[in-house]
């Protein structure tokens, strides 16, 4: 099948920032691509991995370029968070209230920015499901969040959220110490393979 007409995946990672010379994210991210061939899924699914800078300017201009060139079906970001202790399942993002500087100590212009909240439509309840149930297999577990920090990675799930695909979900990740970027990069294909089944099951109906 060729690739224009498979469904197609993309999941970002982020680049180094602040204590993170290399960013966990993008670690176990990277890793996806070795890890997702070996799935019956692999023949028709194009899975595109993608490091995303720490930085707002870029996030707004690449992410729409990344849809443009792909038109993804699922959208995965994937970022790092100190204070995770599982993988860390985003449910909204915010248009707005980005005050922390980025690796180019620059914040978005916001003065014409409407206050706006965009949920995700996958159902993070049964993705921490899925995650949690075959834990043993895959030596990691998951959680739910109400709050993915205003930071880089809640500014790229809205901005992906904007964007209007199928399936988009954010993911934080915990630091290595925590779980390698193996473990991590299992948990993300799980997820990946449950979104894969919600788009190819919506086709269906």
């Amino acid at each position: 099948m060729e690739n224009k007409d498979k469904l197609t995946v993309l999941v970002t990672g982020f680049g180094p920032f602040g204590p993170y010379e290399t960013n966990p994210s993008w670690e176990a991210v990277k890793l996806l691509p070795d890890f997702f061939k070996t799935t019956k899924e692999s023949s028709n699914v194009n899975l595109v991995v993608v490091e995303v800078p720490v930085s707002y300017d870029h996030v707004t201009s690449k992410i729409k370029e990344l849809y443009k060139t792909y038109t993804p079906s699922i959208i995965l970001n994937v970022g790092v968070s100190a204070a995770a202790t599982c993988l860390t399942i985003e449910k909204h993002a915010c248009s707005k209230g980005y005050f922390k500087p980025d690796v180019f100590n620059q914040c978005p212009k916001e003065y014409d920015v409407d206050h706006v909240v965009l949920k995700s439509n996958c159902e993070t309840q049964e993705v921490c499901k899925i995650i949690n149930e075959c834990s043993d297999e895959i030596n990691c577990k998951a959680k739910i969040s109400n709050d993915a920090g205003r930071y880089l990675c809640e500014y790229i799930y809205y901005q992906s959220l904007a964007l209007g695909a199928p399936q988009v979900l954010f993911v934080h990740v915990p630091e290595e110490r925590v779980y390698t970027s193996e473990q991590t990069a299992q948990g993300l294909l799980k997820i990946i393979l449950y979104l894969i089944e919600c788009v190819t099951n919506a086709v269906k109906k």
